[in-house]
């Protein structure tokens, strides 16, 4: 179902005290400042495309999808979508309070049209995926706690199969097994050629979920297309925006040994995974505080699993400014080669040479589940290191094999 955004502009009256209202009204005089919150936006997400948005906080994405969802009207342009639309957005929206979690759900039910024996099947899909207790299901939703909320809301949008799906950072919410279990929806809903529009702070999944994606700043399209390169548009902005935040000092590395190992988990869970540490070994010893360019370097992670699901391990080599260098996972293989069991696992990656030039480096490491999209662990800024280019004059982060040719 293609979604088409006409020359959106949504702008909102903001009046200093409540009684200006008033007073502009009887004087005819303004008395109000004008917050554009959305202007000039024209785009086309295809029929069957998950297509991601990003920005800061009061950047405009939460207007634009509520717009999207019919839940509030622009004050200029228009939206052209077809089809059944389930939306996700701030959290207990469309939700009575006073109701019971069974009667919201027949309301949404309700709301798409089901009567009688579709409006219970209906309810028995969306009760047995929230994992929601009967108890819970009858208490009233103000009692719920935002995980209990997010449950509800999302196995209510998604138990009737959308045309279009619309998710307001609804994953950042609740536990990592409902987490999975969403994405994994997500995906399904994909598979069966539903439109998503995904809204998220999590770049990873942005990156892993969305074919295309736009990055809005100040209520305006700033970037527009393949995923990779509006993230990485936005991701340099971002380091521009918090320069002046970054002081000269090194940051402290991070220990991230486990002392205490957490209990065993049901296996309906997500996978409980911990990073125990990070080694780097070179001829000269283990974790060096300083090496060489073009030095042998071996790097091991150990991580240590409590349920015996899959998972990926994955490390990156990034400088203080979090510029990543390079990055690997055993997702990346060719074919992937997930870890699992229950105990302790280790993950030994050797770089012969190691091509980096003079700077300071650091390392991050995480752990996700078996489809690569949700972060059950990781360590970030850890293991600090100088590389010293001793034989060569060149600059920059790594040395290119090159050649300098005669001129003619």
């Amino acid at each position: 179902m293609t979604i088409r955004f006409e020359g959106i502009e949504k702008t909102y009256l903001v009046y200093s005290r409540p009684q200006d209202r008033l007073w502009e009204w009887i004087a005819r005089t303004p008395r109000h400042r004008v917050h554009v919150a959305l202007t000039g936006v024209d785009f086309e997400v295809q029929a069957g495309e998950t297509f991601g948005l990003i920005g800061e906080n009061g950047a405009g994405k939460s207007t634009l999808l509520k717009i999207a969802a019919g839940t509030i009207r622009p004050t200029q342009g228009a939206v052209s979508l077809q089809g059944r639309v389930a939306a996700l957005l701030e959290l207990g929206a469309g939700f009575h309070p006073e109701e019971s979690g069974y009667d919201n759900i027949r309301f949404m039910a309700a709301l798409h049209g089901l009567e009688d024996g579709a409006m219970e099947d209906f309810v028995a899909r969306a009760t047995a995926f929230s994992e929601l207790s009967r108890d819970t299901l009858e208490r009233p939703v103000k009692t719920y706690s935002s995980g209990m909320f997010m449950r509800l809301a999302f196995a209510a949008a998604t138990a009737i199969d959308p045309d279009v799906l619309i998710v307001d950072e609804a994953l950042s919410v609740g536990d990592l097994h409902f987490q999975k279990k969403s994405l994994n929806r997500i995906l399904e809903l994909r598979e069966r050629g539903a439109t998503v529009l995904f809204c998220s702070h999590n770049l990873y999944q942005v990156r892993s979920l969305c074919q295309r994606a736009a990055w809005i700043h100040g209520g305006k399209i700033q970037a527009i297309g393949a995923t990779e390169g509006v993230v990485t548009a936005y991701e340099a902005h971002e380091r521009r925006r918090y320069a002046h935040l970054r002081s000269d000092a090194v940051q402290e590395p991070v220990d991230v040994t486990i002392t205490d190992a957490p209990k065993a988990v049901a296996p309906t869970t997500a996978p409980l995974v911990k990073i125990v540490q990070l080694i780097t070994e070179t001829s000269d010893g283990i974790n060096p505080a300083q090496i060489d360019s073009f030095q042998d370097l071996t790097v091991e992670v150990e991580v240590e699993s409590y349920c015996p699901d899959k998972f990926h391990i994955g490390f990156a080599l990034v400088r203080p400014d979090k510029d990543n260098v390079f990055g690997t996972s055993t997702q990346f293989q060719n074919p992937p080669s997930p870890v699992c069991g229950q105990g302790v696992h280790r993950l030994r990656v050797r770089f012969p040479s190691l091509p980096l030039l003079s700077g300071e480096y650091l390392w991050n490491v995480y752990v996700l589940d078996d489809s690569g999209l949700q972060v059950l662990d990781m360590a970030e800024l850890i293991q600090p290191f100088t590389v010293l280019n001793q034989k060569n004059r060149e600059v920059g982060l790594v040395w290119l094999d090159h050649e300098i040719l005669p001129t003619a």
